[in-house]
């Protein structure tokens, strides 16, 4: 009966941790901050873990009109120092796209570019 109770008080705190690993991934996503980086990762390039950990995403960026002309990642995200999760369209689309961010036509009513394009590979209407 003893060995029952604490295998019973041991799933309810690792599904305890389990729910707040994921409440602390959720917070993180909505500040838009990226996860604590080791002096060595940002050393790195972040496609090198981003292959492994996103495997969609890089495979998304890879194959798209951006990965094939190169943009890197800092381009939209920022470098380490400052990394967004989520690109500011003022201050990472404008400074290539300026002309479509600046066209109300398309624009109007929308806070990111990926309302209308998927993220990272940016197909039109999905």
């Amino acid at each position: 009966m003893k060995k029952q109770i604490v295998v019973l008080v041991s799933l309810v705190v690792m599904l305890g941790l389990v729910a707040c690993g994921s409440l602390q991934t959720e917070k993180r996503n909505k500040t838009n901050a990226h996860a604590s980086l080791t002096e060595q990762q940002k050393l790195i390039s972040c496609s090198d873990c981003h292959k492994d950990a996103t495997p969609k995403i890089y495979s998304q960026w890879f194959d798209s009109t951006h990965g094939l002309g190169g943009v890197k990642c800092y381009q939209c995200h920022n470098t380490f120092g400052d990394i967004r999760t989520q690109p500011d369209i003022n201050q990472s689309c404008n400074s290539c796209h300026a002309d479509m961010v600046g066209n109300t036509e398309h624009t109007e009513g929308l806070a990111t570019c990926w309302e209308c394009h998927t993220a990272h590979d940016f197909s039109a209407g999905e």
